[in-house]
């Protein structure tokens, strides 16, 4: 890999993560979002946090454990450094605020949380990167002093977090401080899950006796589970349906999740384009989302935020990256099978 292909994955890398964790997803209108002080700090915590899993499925050669490290990401940011799994007061609660709090912890928004971010955060796009260089997928990227680099950074901005976020009252944060046994049992959480997926760094899944669905089928999947994730825990959080069942319909969800991942993304006749298809119709959820929180009062504290423009553009950006994938997965097919061409 040459410097300037490394670089320019690094860079993609760092920008992408927090585009899609928080630019597209509305979390960071743009207005927010391109202010400097922000964008470094969602690029040191998203793009940090992506480019060190990334590094490590490349150095420790990680398959489906890779999942470990996605989910450890997740707790860091919503446990640790914002603290919204305990804090009921935090901006972005709504009808979930202290909805299913057991322990101190709330567990429907932990979840949805966890799912969230193992997939929007990190997943997304550390494998639309890999996808436009598929041949440098497995190589690491940094050397000693970057990865230093990004652990402090992924550190540095967490720490900060920890210390100064909380709830909003009016235009003011005020700090929020949960148990620490709250915080040490995140910090020990997020050791156990780089463990494990370490530990499992050899461990392989591959099936070849389920048939694969169609990559158009792989598209509405990912849709539906974007869907199923952000809005259902809340419907029915605003409809005063117990906890207990929302989790239960949580933990279904995952289930299904983990199934449709060892027996669809890891089968060996899945291809380049299932697993296009599978992030385009996961992230056109959220671009059509984006008209709505242009235009419909209460979606977005800011009514003329900019973001169906971002909706827009990331609709261009998503339609011409699919059509390279495509692209280089024809080509391959022509390599591997020369006779396809005559």
């Amino acid at each position: 890999m040459n410097r300037k292909t490394r670089i320019l994955i690094v860079v993609l890398l760092l920008i992408l993560p927090p585009v899609t964790g928080e630019l597209l997803s509305g979390s960071a209108p743009p207005l927010v979002f391109f202010n400097p002080g922000t964008l470094i700090m969602l690029v040191l915590l998203y793009g940090c946090g992506a480019l060190l899993i990334r590094e490590l499925k490349a150095r420790w050669n990680l398959q489906w454990s890779i999942i470990f490290l996605a989910v450890a990401y997740g707790i860091i940011e919503e446990g640790i450094m914002v603290k919204s799994f305990f804090n009921p007061g935090w901006v972005d609660m709504g009808a979930l605020s202290g909805y299913g709090m057991y322990f101190r912890v709330q567990w429907v928004w932990t979840l949805q949380l966890i799912l969230y971010h193992a997939t929007v955060s990190t997943l997304i796009p550390i494998t639309i990167v890999g996808l436009l260089w598929p041949k440098y997928s497995g190589m690491p990227l940094l050397r000693k002093r970057g990865i230093i680099l990004t652990i402090v950074g992924l550190s540095l901005v967490t720490i900060l977090g920890t210390i100064f976020m909380g709830t909003n009252v009016g235009d003011k944060m005020v700090p929020y401080h949960p148990n620490p046994l709250l915080l040490v049992a995140s910090f020990a959480s997020v050791a156990l899950l780089v463990w494990l997926a370490y530990k499992y760094q050899n461990s392989r899944i591959s099936v070849n006796k389920a048939s694969v669905f169609p990559p158009l089928v792989f598209g509405i999947i990912g849709f539906l589970f974007q869907a199923f994730n952000l809005l259902v825990p809340t419907t029915l959080a605003g409809a005063k349906v117990p906890a207990p069942i929302t989790l239960l319909v949580q933990f279904c969800e995952i289930i299904l999740a983990l199934l449709f991942t060892a027996y669809q993304i890891y089968n060996q006749k899945v291809t380049n384009r299932h697993i296009a298809y599978l992030i385009f119709g996961s992230l056109l959820f959220f671009i059509l989302l984006t008209p709505i929180q242009e235009f419909v009062p209460g979606t977005n504290p800011d009514p003329t935020s900019g973001m169906l423009i971002v909706g827009i553009i990331s609709l261009i950006l998503l339609i011409l990256w699919k059509r390279v994938v495509l692209k280089n997965e024809g080509a391959k097919n022509s390599l591997d099978h020369p006779q396809a061409r005559q």
